[in-house]
């Protein structure tokens, strides 16, 4: 059990991360906000930064979506890296999404006492979402996605079942999303390494008023040597995250900003040595946040 110093300890360094992030961000958030016109509501509405919602864009309507998302902190070593996603997506119909993404993905490593090495990538993918059943309209919201990415040194494929039930008029939207994901990572020899995850995140989001709500996301993140999908897997990390998030919408333009911690309750099922420290998974970041801009074409 955690004592109370080592408690305040995470949490006074939690506030100062915070801090910093919301400097970074603020000023340019409202800027945003204050300069882009009014137009008519939108269809695709998700207030959340790591989750989908079964709320799609409606058939014909198209729209550009801009986030970056900043991630920090590794067991052992100082860690930072910037993931820039510039997307455009479209209704082909009422049920159907698809959306095509430019990104880029910058990071900073530096081993205690090592040397720094960094790495930018720029890379593709799409996004295709189909709607069985919507939130709306029927009891439950069920869609499927699925989404090809490539990057010089990694490639990969995800596939995610979307569930979304409504309360309270709409005003309340809880949704659990679940993913499978294969990648292949190019490693310092340059042969492709097979790596994989299954991933359980879940939230809920209340619109305090037509312009703004506020949400709480939670993700469980299992990693795995192999292929979850096609092939055997070896689960080697359990981290959890949990962190709020709020979106202000006001005709055509939305605006998400989150933030999640790594809470300290990780294990490692293959029990390495040092595969955990202090109860957060060593390579996995112990902060980050993200802001997400949107605007109807």
């Amino acid at each position: 059990m955690l004592g109370g110093a080592t408690v305040v300890g995470k949490l006074s360094a939690f506030s100062k991360r915070w801090s910093v992030a919301s400097r970074m961000v603020g000023p340019g958030l409202v800027a945003l906000v204050g300069i882009l016109s009014a137009h008519p509501a939108i269809g695709d509405d998700r207030p959340f930064i790591t989750l989908y919602t079964t709320d799609l864009e409606p058939s014909g309507e198209t729209e550009f979506e801009q986030g970056v998302r900043w991630y920090s902190g590794h067991a052992g070593e100082s860690f930072q890296e910037v993931v820039s996603e510039s997307e455009v997506e479209h209704g082909f119909t009422d049920n159907f999404q698809g959306s095509l993404y430019l990104t880029y993905d910058w990071s900073r490593t530096r081993p205690f006492g090592g040397m720094p090495q960094s790495a930018d990538l720029v890379g593709t993918k799409a996004e295709f979402i189909y709607r069985f059943t919507s939130a709306t309209l029927d009891p439950v919201g069920i869609a499927l996605y699925f989404e090809p990415s490539w990057n010089p040194n990694e490639h990969g494929i995800e596939t995610k079942i979307l569930l979304q039930k409504n309360f309270l008029d709409d005003a309340l939207r809880t949704v659990v999303n679940i993913n499978f994901e294969d990648t292949w990572s190019r490693n310092g020899a340059g042969s492709w390494n097979k790596e994989s995850a299954l991933e359980f995140d879940a939230g809920a989001a209340y619109s305090i008023t037509p312009h703004w709500s506020l949400a709480l996301e939670f993700d469980n993140e299992r990693g795995f040597e192999g292929m979850v999908l096609g092939g055997s897997a070896k689960e080697v990390s359990n981290p959890y995250f949990l962190g709020p998030s709020v979106q202000y919408a006001d005709g055509p333009v939305r605006v998400v900003f989150g933030v999640q911690a790594q809470l300290p309750v990780a294990s490692n099922p293959m029990h390495t040595p040092g595969a955990v420290a202090d109860g957060f998974t060593a390579d996995s970041e112990r902060f980050r946040a993200g802001i997400r801009i949107a605007r109807e074409l």
